[in-house]
């Protein structure tokens, strides 16, 4: 008897997970979207121009360049070399 009882749940729970969601509908716009808001003129995406990029706002490239400065380590912080390990490779031969 509940050994009938664990396989209809089992199967219920197959069956639920078959079920369309809201997710699986929607799927791939949240990647559109952020595509849509990185761009600076949202008109290129459809209609690109030839043109080359000919200027930068002064502000933006500032504060950029500042964080790419904060990030980077110092030669000397670096005191461990980097280890490895390949899944499934034992060593030996």
């Amino acid at each position: 008897m509940t050994t009938k009882i664990i396989v209809a749940m089992a199967a219920v729970g197959v069956l639920a997970g078959c079920s369309s969601t809201v997710l699986k509908d929607d799927y791939g716009s949240s990647v559109d979207s952020l595509i849509k808001a990185q761009t600076a003129n949202p008109a290129t995406l459809t209609s690109p121009s030839d043109s080359p990029v000919t200027g930068v706002d002064p502000d933006y490239a500032r504060k950029a360049v500042d964080e790419m400065r904060k990030s980077v380590g110092k030669p000397g912080e670096v005191k461990e070399p980097i280890e490895m390990i390949l899944m499934g490779s034992q060593g030996g031969g």
